[in-house]
Order: C-alpha cells, then sequence, then structure tokens
C-alpha cells in the first residue's frame, strides 16, 4: 500500500512539475507578478523527490470538488456503430474499453462523429449497432458546446447552491475559485457575459462530483484562468476524461491517448497523445494528388510575421525604470505575437491531418514551420522572462 501511495505521489508530482511548465506558454504576461515563483515551483518539483500523497489536488480543485469513486469497471463499448436515419454511417462498428485513469483526446475531421462519439457515451444517443455497457459506479459529466440550460432569473450563488437553498462554505469556496467571488456571487445569472456563463456552466459540471468526464471543445468559450483551473483540477484527477478539441496545448496537457476517427466510420487508438498521432499522420502521409485541397496550401510558403525585435538583457547592466517597463511592454508583445503565431500553425497542422485527404508534403511543411514558431515562442519567453525578473528584483512597479 505504501509502495502504492508513493507511485501516485510521484505521478502527481509530475503532473504538477507539467503544469508548471506548460503554464509559461499559455500567456506568461497575463501573470508577470507570477512567473518567477511559477519557475522555481516546477524547477522544485522536477528535483525533489516524492512526497505524501497529501500533495494532491494544491494547485487544483480536486481537493474541494472530488469525485464519486470509480470502481473498476468503466465504460465498456462492443462493437459499437452508428449511422443517421438516412442511413449516413457515422461511426463503423467498433470495440473500446474505458478505464479509470484513461485521458482520451478524441480527433478527425469536421463531421467525423466526434461529437457523436460523446453523445453516444453519455446515452444522449443511441447506438445503431453493438452496445454501451457502463459501470454501476460511473457518474458521467457531461460540458458540451451547447451548454446546460440555466435559470436565467437565478442568482449565481442559487445555480451553485441548487436544492439545498444556500450555498454551503465549500460552495462559496468553489465560487471564488472560479473568479466568482465578492459582489458577483449575486448577480443574476441574466447580465452574466457568455464566457461568465460558460465558466459557471463548467462549475456546475464539476460541482456534481462526476468520475466521467465528458468535454466537448472546452477551450472555445473559457477564458485563460479558467483553462488553467481546469488543467490543474484534471492534472490529479482519477476518473475518466475524453476531450474533443481542435487546442493542441489543452490536449497536450489533458490527455495520453488519442481516439482518431476518420470521418469515413473508422476509428483507430494512437498512443502518445497529440504529438504521436501527429508524427503517425507524418509518416503515413498520403500522396498529393489533383483533388486533393489542403489546408492553406496558398500561405504556406509565406514568410511568417517577424516578431517584434528585443534588445538582449546584458548581463550586470543597469537599465532606467522606465527603459526597463519600456522592454518588458515590448517582450510582452513579441511574446504574444509569438505565441499567437504558433498556436495558428498548431491549428492548421491539427486540421489537416484530421482532414482525410491530407497529404504528406503539407504536413512536413506545417510541421517545419511549427518547429521554427515554437523557437520564436522560446526566444520571446526568455527575453520576457528576464526583464520582468530584473523588474521584480528591482521592486519596480510595472502596473
Amino acid at each position: 500500500e505504501r509502495e502504492e501511495q508513493a507511485a501516485t505521489a510521484e505521478q502527481v508530482r509530475k503532473n504538477l512539475a507539467k503544469t508548471e511548465l506548460a503554464w509559461l506558454r499559455r500567456g506568461a504576461p497575463a501573470r508577470t507578478t507570477k512567473a518567477k515563483s511559477r519557475v522555481a515551483s516546477a524547477t522544485a518539483l522536477v528535483n525533489t523527490k516524492a512526497e505524501a500523497p497529501a500533495r494532491q489536488g494544491e494547485l487544483g480543485l480536486t481537493k474541494d470538488l472530488g469525485s464519486k469513486r470509480l470502481g473498476s469497471k468503466g465504460v465498456e463499448l462492443h462493437g459499437v456503430g452508428f449511422s443517421w436515419p438516412n442511413g449516413k454511417r457515422v461511426l463503423s462498428p467498433f470495440d473500446h474499453m474505458l478505464e479509470p485513469g484513461d485521458r482520451l483526446g478524441i480527433v478527425g475531421p469536421n463531421g467525423a462523429g466526434k461529437s457523436t462519439l460523446l453523445d453516444l457515451i453519455s446515452e444522449r444517443l443511441t447506438p445503431t449497432e453493438g452496445k454501451i455497457d457502463i459501470g454501476r459506479t460511473v457518474k458521467i459529466g457531461y460540458y458540451d458546446q451547447l451548454g446546460r440550460d440555466l435559470d436565467v432569473t437565478k442568482r449565481v450563488r442559487d445555480a451553485v447552491a441548487g436544492d439545498k437553498g444556500a450555498p454551503s462554505l465549500e460552495d462559496i469556496n468553489l465560487m471564488k475559485r472560479f473568479w466568482f467571488d465578492g459582489d458577483s456571487q449575486f448577480a443574476e445569472i441574466s447580465t452574466l457575459s457568455g464566457g461568465e456563463r460558460r465558466r459557471l456552466q463548467l462549475l456546475l459540471t464539476l460541482i456534481e462530483q462526476p468520475n466521467v468526464l465528458l468535454l466537448d471543445e472546452p477551450t472555445n468559450d473559457l477564458d485563460l484562468d479558467t483553462l488553467r483551473a481546469l488543467e490543474d483540477f484534471l492534472d490529479d484527477w482519477p476518473g475518466i476524461v475524453l476531450v474533443v478539441s481542435h487546442d493542441r496545448a489543452f490536449l497536450d496537457r489533458t490527455v495520453d491517448e488519442v481516439f482518431a476517427l476518420d470521418g469515413q466510420g473508422g476509428a483507430s487508438l494512437v498512443r502518445g497523445g497529440v504529438a504521436g498521432w501527429l508524427k503517425q499522420r507524418l509518416e503515413r502521409g498520403t500522396k498529393p494528388t489533383q483533388n486533393t485541397k489542403s489546408v492553406s496550401t496558398a500561405k504556406l510558403d509565406t514568410p511568417a510575421k517577424a516578431v517584434v525585435d528585443i534588445p538582449a538583457s546584458k548581463s550586470g547592466s543597469l537599465k532606467s525604470a522606465s527603459t526597463l517597463k519600456r522592454l518588458v511592454g515590448q517582450a510582452e508583445k513579441a511574446l504574444a505575437q509569438a505565441t499567437t503565431e504558433r498556436d495558428t500553425i498548431s491549428a492548421k497542422l491539427i486540421a489537416e491531418a484530421s482532414s482525410a485527404t491530407s497529404n504528406h508534403e503539407t504536413l512536413a511543411k506545417l510541421s517545419e514551420q511549427l518547429a521554427h514558431a515554437q523557437t520564436k515562442v522560446d526566444t520571446a519567453e526568455e527575453s520576457w522572462l528576464n526583464f520582468a525578473a530584473e523588474a521584480e528584483s528591482r521592486g519596480i512597479d510595472m502596473s
């Protein structure tokens, strides 16, 4: 038992380190006052020995939200296939076992059946072939693109409290974790923005303590802070996760395997997450034909817009406060621009790899562009960190 606890602690430690390192790639300038502590935290987590399992949930929401215990049996798909009433086949019969701890990304071209697969598992749809056997202890939470119905006449705190009437202390803490604090807890849902409503819908999904979580394009309407909270939650969450997303950064953070749908009814499991799937697609890439249309091929040879030039940080140099503030601002702009460029190319690469008509040349060129874009991000990030660290060490107010 002690060995099992140690192994669990080690896995949590690695997940937390992964959280911190990925955090910098998810828009560090938005959190300038935390950058150095985050880097130090990641370094410490990587270099220190695994500790007691009490560390679980310290960065995320797991400790407060919890989840219903999932037994040994999760969700079993036996010869599951699906066709629409008009005869259009979406999924050809296949078998798969979802077990505790599985983290699965679902990728494929538009119309391949990604959301349909989630609807089948959640029992919103019934397979036209085969059956889905759901374990007795399974409790499914489904965060989809449509969103759950909200009573817009209710206040946020009332929606969270549910049948309890008044929110508990735990409910209040959870609202704060999702940035519903102070007066915002008393706001009517009708006054919330679209993003705030999506955030509330996510909170209401998680507060039900599911142990099988289905996420359909969760990054579409959630801000970076909410995404980070969700990623933290998933890091040491013991249940099953299935994610449909075009966001490579989110998939890299949250899934270990990819379930690839080919758009013609076929489905295959790929080890190694999104990187493994893209590598497989690149190695197996089809030859281009006259009828093949690739994603943004007309723009592939266009040089990427140059990142804003940032003066290198020289050791021992003492810049004035105004100069340093200007350099930090320039570095933030450069990092934001480089990150946007990288994410755009990444989205194109995933879309191309998902396409049934993808070709090897396009995949190879996009992969090369992505590597180049990531180098730009790393360079811009290093400049920003150097300037921001110097400003912080000198106590310069960056507001």
